[in-house]
């Protein structure tokens, strides 16, 4: 019964291309010129300390926000950025804060930006933000002026106290440093909200110096992360009491990072792994099919590449197959370049599912997936529980490798490092070319260690989602990862024949071809903007602003910018792949091939069982043909004109010895199969094909006995009677029939070519029988020669035991077609 059967696996692919374009759509940006405002969200610089007549450090940003949206699947979504939105700043309690505008428009990416410096008046400052038509959701943001912080955002490792001690400076209203100024310490936040005793303040009461300032050392604790310490100025005495002031400094613990980071990869490359291996496992042995079915021509081989690495999730597995199959004669090279480029749209789909926040499902689809593998017992079942215990592992890791980056995200030293090749451009200049350049082999080079695209792809958004790179600098990492990905396919067309080599070098050469011209428009901007054309489009088609202030829903950013520059780059070469398939053939040229020359037993195809079944079955098949051919020249060219022809001899003899080859290949190559994981009917018809080879074998042997017997009748200087040539005449019709039924019944199903052989048989066995018993009546009345009636004997057995060897086959090959055709 089938497990999975052929609509099945479309229909799966289908859906799961159905759901693709929804993850793709789900993202893009919704119009937000009717929304009402709902929130006002502070992304950066409140409850800022600075000196009377200074700017505080950072600029205010303020996002205004529209009303909650649903998130995929149903769950919590964002809000909606609002445009073209007015807000008022309005100074309260007397505060003297400078500001830059005291109104202003929110921008395409809702935010509204101001600059605000300090007045002159020491303490705590308001600043209240309206806005127009929706009074209601007003905001107040306090400022602190007559204090300066320094030595915040220090960084220190584990366990161990900050370089330089945190310093308050506090000054008073006549502009004058306040000396014997009581200030006092807290530690607030740990990174785990606990071990307060590891991480510890040296001093928490400290008075201002003459220089108004009050110092205090700090140790880091065990964990990475941030720190948090809240600073209290209270002296009656000058009437100064301030609270609140907020101080972060960061501590590492590089062992535990980096085994968080690479067990987050770890975990998450198992997940994507065992997505992959459920998913064929549900779609059976028809998802291979499916790219010899649909490989009719370019456009449907780019469809039938798409949906193959779609339910694989794998490009590089769907490279290695087809590199597999033509290096097995089972595709043209047109027609593999098309699902290579179909390949790689299809691999866009991991990218797409881990740019949402689906980290919550993530444990109880590991429970359940670990449950249903432990409980489920059928097949397909068993491939659903590694399916979704694939999908929670793949999001744990996500989320344990994209935690820790993201806590890591604000250290200078982590900041020092990837701005090293951020590629963000200067103002009015272009990105940095050495940098692009710098980041672009890092992808490549990441993707050639760890083989695989979509783990690279994942790595590049969890940075980007962390904040430790930005859009700029992820666009160039992510085209190296998509290059980088071709060393898989060139790996595996290293032992291929030239066409297997052909495949890979077409692969390289659209992925460089598409690299390079992307690579070029990042130096051709969008009429109007300073932002290079691909990124304004990226931009425009995903919901939030990439290039705004701090950066909004970058992984989505990420992920629709590789599954575009893919989409793009496969529907530029659609109409080029016929010059393709000549370039391919110019570079790496091929002669017309024989057939001995095609690899039937392709290691490559050991992954893909129900192919490399077919394949054993066509290498019986040639094997047969090959065997009765040698027979045939023994007895045509030998033994019935009583001819030795030396020079045909050597050839059968090394015709025979290719023969044993065979078997041992074929015979190896069955015993590897038997290593993978085959359902019930590919296990048991490798019994079935184990025997048949031995017997297409033993059918070449009998050649070496057939021109023996050839050079025995030579010998005696006589030659067979005239009866005795017409019954071998008889029974020659019969083998050759018998064989041809056999040879054609391995190739194809024919109602009537087992039976036919059967009845062959039977009928051979008769009239060997018959033969027998007129031969010695010829005997007995002297019209043949003793000796020459032993060599007819003998001649009589060997073409039975010939015909013996095809009825087994023919026997056996019923059983062949009920367990194997039935799949295909």
């Amino acid at each position: 019964m089938k497990l999975f059967n052929f609509s099945t696996t479309l229909k799966l692919s289908f859906w799961i291309l159905v759901l693709s374009g929804v993850v793709c759509l789900s993202g893009c940006r919704q119009d937000s010129s009717n929304s009402k405002i709902e929130n006002l969200k502070i992304i950066r610089g409140a409850k800022q300390c600075a000196l009377p007549g200074e700017a505080f450090q950072k600029k205010l940003i303020i996002e205004v926000q529209g009303a909650q949206q649903k998130g995929f699947l149903g769950g919590k979504g964002e809000r909606l950025q609002l445009s073209d939105r007015k807000i008022l700043f309005v100074l309260i309690e007397k505060s003297d804060l400078k500001l830059s505008a005291t109104e202003a428009m929110s921008n395409v990416s809702g935010e509204v930006i101001v600059s605000v410096s300090a007045g002159k008046k020491i303490g705590d400052q308001y600043l209240k933000v309206i806005p127009v038509g929706a009074e209601d959701k007003s905001i107040t943001i306090r400022f602190v002026t007559g204090i300066k912080i320094i030595g915040g955002s220090q960084e220190a490792y584990s366990s161990n106290y900050l370089d330089k001690p945190i310093q308050i400076k506090t000054i008073g209203s006549n502009g004058k440093a306040l000396k014997g100024v009581p200030v006092y310490f807290t530690l607030t936040s740990t990174p785990d909200n606990q071990g307060k005793s590891s991480a510890k303040l040296t001093r928490e009461c400290v008075l201002t110096d003459k220089e108004g300032v009050a110092a205090v050392g700090f140790k880091v604790g065990s964990k990475s992360g941030t720190y948090g310490i809240e600073a209290t100025v209270s002296d009656p005495a000058h009437n100064l009491f301030i609270r609140g002031i907020h101080i972060k400094v960061m501590g590492i613990n590089v062992f535990m990072v980096i085994v968080a980071v690479l067990g987050g990869l770890a975990l998450f490359i198992l997940g994507m792994q065992m997505m992959s291996d459920g998913l064929q496992t549900i779609a059976g042995d028809n998802m291979r099919r499916l790219l010899q079915f649909f490989a009719s021509n370019r456009i449907i081989a780019v469809l039938a590449g798409t949906m193959v690495t779609a339910v694989i999730q794998s490009s590089s597995a769907c490279s290695v197959m087809v590199i597999g199959f033509i290096n097995a004669g089972l595709l043209k090279l047109f027609q593999a370049i098309g699902i290579v480029l179909g390949a790689d749209i299809g691999t866009t789909i991991t990218a797409q599912i881990i740019s949402f926040k689906l980290g919550a499902l993530a444990l109880p689809a590991v429970i359940l997936g670990a449950f249903a593998m432990m409980l489920l017992k059928g097949k397909t079942a068993k491939g659903w529980a590694t399916t979704i215990l694939g999908f929670g592992l793949l999001f744990f890791g996500m989320g344990m490798m994209g935690g820790e980056l993201k806590a890591i995200g604000t250290f200078p030293t982590f900041i020092r490092f990837f701005s090293s090749f951020d590629c963000v451009p200067a103002l009015g200049q272009a990105m940095p070319f050495g940098h692009v350049l710098g980041a672009f082999a890092i992808g490549g080079l990441l993707t050639v260690v760890i083989q695989s695209s979509s783990a690279s792809i994942g790595i590049i958004m969890a940075l980007a989602g962390s904040g430790l790179i930005n859009f700029y600098t992820a666009m160039p990492l992510m085209l190296g990862a998509n290059v980088g990905t071709t060393i898989t396919a060139v790996l595996a067309a290293i032992p291929a024949n030239r066409r297997g080599k052909q495949v890979a070098l077409a692969h390289v050469l659209t992925k460089a071809s598409g690299t390079f011209y992307m690579l070029a428009l990042f130096y051709v901007n969008w009429p109007g903007t300073d932002t290079p054309i691909f990124m304004y489009a990226v931009n425009e088609m995903t919901k939030g602003n990439v290039f705004a202030a701090i950066p909004q829903n970058t992984m989505r950013h990420v992920a629709n910018a590789h599954t575009l520059f893919n989409f793009i780059n496969v529907i530029l070469f659609i109409p080029f792949i016929g010059l393709l398939d000549k370039l391919c053939n110019y570079i790496i040229p091929v002669e017309i091939e024989k057939k001995e020359q095609i690899t039937f037993l392709e290691p490559l195809l050991l992954e893909t069982p129900a192919v490399a079944l077919e394949q054993v079955i066509q290498s019986i098949r040639h094997m047969v043909k090959e065997s009765w051919s040698m027979v045939d020249c023994a007895m045509q060219n030998h033994f019935l004109p009583i001819k030795i022809d030396e020079k045909k001899e050597v050839e059968l003899e090394a015709r025979e010895e290719k023969i044993d080859e065979c078997q041992a290949e074929i015979t190896n190559y069955l015993v590897q199969l038997t290593r993978r994981e085959l359902t019930r009917s590919h296990a048991e018809v490798i019994p079935l094909l184990m025997h048949c080879t031995n017997d297409a074998e033993k059918i070449a042997d009998h050649t070496e006995n057939i021109i023996a017997l050839t050079y025995r009748l030579k010998k005696t200087k006589q030659e067979l009677s005239e009866s005795g040539k017409v019954e071998l005449d008889e029974l020659w019709i019969l083998l050759k029939d018998e064989a041809d039924n056999v040879i054609n019944s391995l190739n194809k199903r024919l109602p009537d070519g087992v039976q036919n052989a059967l009845k062959d048989e039977k009928q051979i066995n008769k009239l060997v029988d018959k033969f027998e018993k007129s031969h010695v009546s010829r005997l007995s009345k002297g019209k043949c020669d003793p000796v020459v009636g032993i060599i007819f004997i003998e001649m009589l057995a060997e073409l039975e035991k010939i015909g013996d060897h095809l009825s087994n086959i023919a026997e056996r090959t019923p059983e062949i077609q009920e367990h194997y055709f039935e799949l295909g």
